[in-house]
């Protein structure tokens, strides 16, 4: 047996043709005809335009878009307690919430405790849904919106109400027939 002998149990790989040449040239050429055919088949079909403001793409069912805070229909009092596990489970650290006592005069969530602010930073929130996952009372969700830019950072800082409000309908740049 000599040094170099691979023995019975290693598989000979066979390679392809050798690099360059005529060979390598035609191979090339039908590639790049290939890759040509399916250019010249989507032409045919013209370009597909979306008109965004006036059309949405409507968004898949699990998508984390713009928080919402929640309150009980029959009794419109807040679901959120302020007990703060949304502000533990963040990564981000965009959360802030400061609790306040209930009383009976002033009842303003279902618990002893309410949320007396409920701030979201949206300019450092990466939407990973933690929030939403830790709350015990589903006071907080993500919806759908997901136009959420604004020119002012300070603007980016949501507060409890509008937190608690519906999210605002973003009218379209252009009517129809403009």
């Amino acid at each position: 047996m000599t040094p170099w002998d691979p023995g019975e149990d290693v598989v000979v790989v066979q390679r392809g043709p050798e690099p360059g040449g005529l060979a390598g040239a035609a191979r090339i050429f039908g590639e790049t005809l290939r890759g040509l055919r399916t250019t010249m088949g989507r032409v045919v079909e013209g370009p597909v335009t979306v008109e965004y403001p006036e059309e949405k793409t409507p968004v898949y069912p699990r998508f984390r878009g713009r928080h919402k805070l929640h309150k009980f229909e029959d009794t419109d009092l807040e679901k959120c307690v302020g007990c703060s596990l949304c502000v533990a489970a963040c990564p981000a650290e965009c959360i802030r919430v400061v609790a306040a006592e209930n009383t009976p005069e002033h009842q303003v969530s279902a618990g002893e405790r309410y949320a007396a602010v409920y701030e979201i930073n949206m300019s450092r929130c990466i939407f990973c849904g933690y929030c939403e996952v830790a709350c015990p009372f589903d006071a907080i969700t993500m919806g759908n919106d997901y136009e959420l830019a604004d020119f002012e950072r300070s603007d980016l800082i949501f507060t409890k109400e509008m937190l608690l409000a519906d999210s605002v309908e973003h009218t379209p740049l252009r009517r129809e027939g403009e």
